[in-house]
């Protein structure tokens, strides 16, 4: 039996990733830089047999999307549920001046982020609740090459909601712009096969021609 095969992407570069600020639920636009990194993270797929393509609506996540919808002749479909964590008084401030404004409380923010938010932010509780949505949607459908491009909050989430693992530990995980983890359902299972694949990015044209799935990912496309 095929296997259900998702690709989750975190979109390109926008200013505020540039700026090192928060943007959340804010609609930050690409840079140039990463308008590059979406066509790269295109090329990339457009040899995967790609079905259904779930995008967050804001617009750093919906132009990365449609670069790759494109290649395979598919319209992204947005889903609220995927829309980057809403960090409330903090959406646009700059991470090293809250750093120093407010070291205590951003502190307690970064040693556990999900379960320390900013005044006024999204809980876990209803992060939790929205994605379990998302997930549902996921593996409701008859697709099993499917692609879901998000946010870098949103996909350390979804490593919590859709594999199991310890929300108070994902964000030890490195989530690059436009970098790509795949998850395959095993006898109903999900399991993580690759994380944080940036290789189209930062190889050049070699990268853009590395597989999906290739050998060193398991077997197929």
């Amino acid at each position: 039996m095929e296997r259900r095969r998702v690709i989750f992407a975190r979109h390109g570069q926008t200013e505020w990733n540039k700026e090192v600020r928060f943007q959340g639920k804010t609609n930050v636009r690409l840079t140039e830089e990463g308008k590059l990194q979406a066509q790269a993270l295109a090329e990339r797929l457009s040899s995967w047999p790609l079905e259904v393509i779930y995008t967050s609506p804001l617009d750093r996540a919906m132009y990365t999307a449609q670069l790759i919808a494109e290649r395979h002749g598919l319209t992204p479909l947005a889903l609220p549920e995927l829309q980057e964590i809403d960090f409330a008084s903090w959406e646009g401030r700059s991470i090293p001046e809250l750093d120093r404004e407010q070291h205590e409380r951003f502190s307690l923010w970064r040693a556990d982020p999900f379960f320390n938010p900013p005044p006024g932010a999204e809980t876990w509780e209803k992060l939790y609740v929205r994605l379990s949505r998302a997930v549902k949607i996921f593996l409701d459908g008859s697709y099993k090459h499917i692609a879901v491009i998000s946010h870098g909050g949103i996909m350390r989430a979804l490593y919590a909601v859709f594999l199991g693992l310890n929300p108070h530990k994902v964000w030890n995980m490195d989530v690059s712009n436009c970098a790509m983890s795949g998850v395959e359902m095993r006898y109903g299972r999900p399991c993580l096969v690759f994380a944080n694949d940036d290789l189209h990015v930062r190889g050049g044209e070699a990268g853009r021609k590395l597989p999906v799935w290739g050998e060193s990912y398991g077997t197929g496309a």
